[in-house]
This record gives C-alpha cells, structure tokens and sequence, in this order.
C-alpha cells in the first residue's frame, strides 16, 4: 500500500543512506553503546560507602574508644588510619588519602561525666564536595547517637527507666520519607541525566546534515527526483527515519541500560514514550533547520555541538537554575534539554501524573514551533538548491 508512496520512498532511502553514513553509524551505535555503558561502569557502585577517615584520639577513654567503634560501625565511613600527633593532621589528607580527620579532644570523657560541652573536631576535604557532605552527615548521625547514648546511661543510673525518658532526651523525632532516589544511588542520578542529555546531541548533530550533507557530496537531484520535488515530502521521509533511529537510542537506554544497571522507572512507560517522542521531535526539526540555513556542512556542525554541548550545565541537574545568575538562567530556557529534563524527572522519578509536565510540553510545543520556522527559513534561503531552479515551487 506504501510501497510507492514518495513519504515512504524517501524514507526508506534515508534509512539506508544512513546505515551507510560511517560517521551516522558511529553517533547512532557505537558512540552510545560505548559511553552509555562506560558511564554506568563508572558510577556502577552507585552509594558511596567506607568513605576512608582517619582518628587522633587525644584522650584514650574508654568514651573516645566507644566513639571511635561508633565511627567504625557508621556504613558509610572507614577507620583506614589512626594518629598520634595534631601535627599529623593536615599530613593525613595527603600521605594518607583519607577524606576526613576526627579529631578527640583531652579530657573529653571527663568533661563529658561533668555535663561540660565537649567539642569534637572534624576536618573534612572538600575538594570534592561529595565526601564533604557525605562524612559531615555520618559525623552528626555518629555524634548524636552517641550523645543521646551518653544522657541516657547518665540518667538510668539514677534508677530511671530509659525507655521513659527518650521524649526527654530526643523531644522531637524526624520522620523522612524520600521521593524518587531514596537510595541516594548515584548510577539512578546521573545515569538518565546523561545519556538523555548525550541523546539530543547526537540526533541533532546528525539532523543538523541532512540536507547540506546532500548537497555536499550531490544526491540531492536523487531525493528531488524520489520526492517528486515536494519538499514537504522530503521533510516528512526524513523526519520519520530519524525517528526510527531516535528510537532505537531510546530502545537502548531504557530496555538495555536501565535494566542492566537496575535504574527503576517509577512513572508511566507511555507517557515517558510520549515525552521522548516530543522531545526528537523537537531535536530532529532544530537540526532539520540548521541545516537548511546552513549550506556549509562543517559550519552547521559546529553549531549543532556550540548549542548541544552546555544542554547538560544548564539543565538544572547538577545545580538548580534559580540560583544561576540571570543570564545563565535565561540561556537555560534557550535549550529543549532544559524544559525535557524538568518533565522527564517528573515521570521518571516522581511518577507524577500526566496533567503536571504540561508546562514542558507546551514549551517544547514552542521549540517545534522554531524548527518549523527554521525549515522554512532556509527553504526560503536556500530556495535554487532546494528546488533546483530559479522559480520557488509551491509545496
């Protein structure tokens, strides 16, 4: 039934003209497989657990040795060294590669036992602010479970039951329930942001040739002739065939690499696929449109990876957009990735419903608005080489 349809013709061209394309096959395949699967390896521990500590323990009580069990049994810190001098401190971070220093004070027992405020002091390196972060919330865990431990044992002395008297010790109990990363996995965070991010990069750098490319090397006579010179037609097989290849990318990212590294999917598969869907869209046209307005094929490329290359940055994913300065924030709403991001994480993390990412949908809707110009702008431009005459045709 489609078989001489000119839509089909041009797509099945496509198809083929891109599974022949050495540098289309190694954005489509290699390149992904290659990197999506070397920045799963990468994160594939996932939490960050036995982050390496060192102990100075100026007091060697029987308290300061408890405390020091207590860091021991913490999942998320590792005693790897113990000091003998405050000289050696600053030493540590670098002779011994640890990531944080206690540092027990003289007389801490005692001035515990004399209800004295006891100060314990944690250097922590934050070169890296993960580890920071990681062994200053183990130390207050730490810290306050020995604490409380220490009020208690102090007041069941004097005949009280500690059961009775937790209210008085912890007045005020937190209880968190965390949303989409409970696990606070690594591979589930950064994994889905990236390859997302590497997704629209490559459909774009390669729709960003399709049109220039043909001109470049002259089979453009022979899409002319297979389209019956309809430019829309040309548009359309393109498009579809772009599609096609998105769609595998998809394929690989959410039934291969997903599962593989065990990232759940928390909201619905259809919506993140009507999402997806708009989203090449978008990318597929944008590309379609550079292009166009763009003969020179070097020159378009360049532009594609100047506009794809900070989509990441700029997301929001790695540092709230609120917080960057009014024109970083401004360029971030210039970029699909941005608006694609914020309802992606919606469905793919919060599993929220349908009607709450229709503020993305409508500015990506927006974004397929300004491909479609593109293509027309450089139909207009470009109008001798794209209907290879003078006169302009009518679509």
């Amino acid at each position: 039934m489609f078989k001489n349809w000119p839509v089909y013709l041009v797509f099945k061209r496509e198809l083929l003209r891109l599974a022949r394309q050495k540098s289309a096959r190694n954005l489509f395949i290699i390149v992904p497989v290659v990197v999506f699967f070397l920045l799963g390896a990468i994160y594939y521990k996932g939490a960050l657990r036995e982050v390496p500590i060192a102990v100075y323990d100026n007091d060697n009580s029987t308290l300061s040795r408890t405390y020091i069990r207590f860091l021991e049994a913490s999942p998320n810190l590792k005693v790897t060294h113990y000091l003998s001098s405050e000289e050696s401190i600053e030493n540590a971070f670098v002779k011994n590669e640890v990531q944080g220093v206690f540092y027990i004070p003289n007389n801490f027992h005692k001035d515990v036992l004399k209800n004295i405020p006891v100060r314990v002091k944690i250097y922590t390196n934050s070169t890296n602010i993960v580890f920071g972060n990681l062994v200053y919330k183990s130390a207050l865990e730490v810290t306050q479970l020995l604490s409380g431990a220490a009020v208690i044992k102090r007041i069941a002395s004097l005949g009280i039951n500690p059961a009775k008297i937790m209210g008085t010790v912890l007045p005020i109990d937190i209880n968190t329930k965390v949303l989409g990363n409970p696990q606070y996995n690594y591979v589930y965070y950064l994994l889905p942001g990236l390859t997302t991010a590497l997704l629209q990069m490559i459909i774009f750098m390669v729709a960003s040739r399709a049109f220039n490319n043909e001109w470049k090397i002259k089979t453009y006579t022979e899409l002319y002739t297979t389209s019956d010179g309809n430019v829309l037609t040309m548009v359309l097989g393109k498009y579809f065939a772009f599609l096609v290849y998105g769609l595998g990318l998809c394929g690989l990212i959410f039934a291969i690499v997903f599962p593989v590294f065990g990232i759940p999917i928390y909201g619905n598969i259809g919506h993140l696929l009507a999402l997806l869907l708009l989203f090449m869209s978008v990318n597929i046209l944008l590309g379609f449109g550079v292009s166009l307005l763009i003969p020179n094929e070097i020159i378009a490329l360049d532009v594609a990876i100047l506009y794809n290359s900070p989509a990441f940055v700029f997301s929001g994913f790695t540092f709230p957009i609120w917080a960057m300065p009014w024109f970083n924030a401004m360029y971030a709403q210039l970029i699909p990735y941005t608006h694609f991001l914020t309802g992606f994480l919606k469905i793919y993390q919060l599993d929220t419903p349908l009607h709450f990412i229709w503020p993305e949908v409508w500015k990506l809707m927006l974004f397929l608005l300004v491909g479609v110009l593109l293509i027309t702008a450089g139909l207009i431009i470009n109008r001798k080489k794209v209907f290879l005459t003078q006169k302009v045709d009518v679509i």
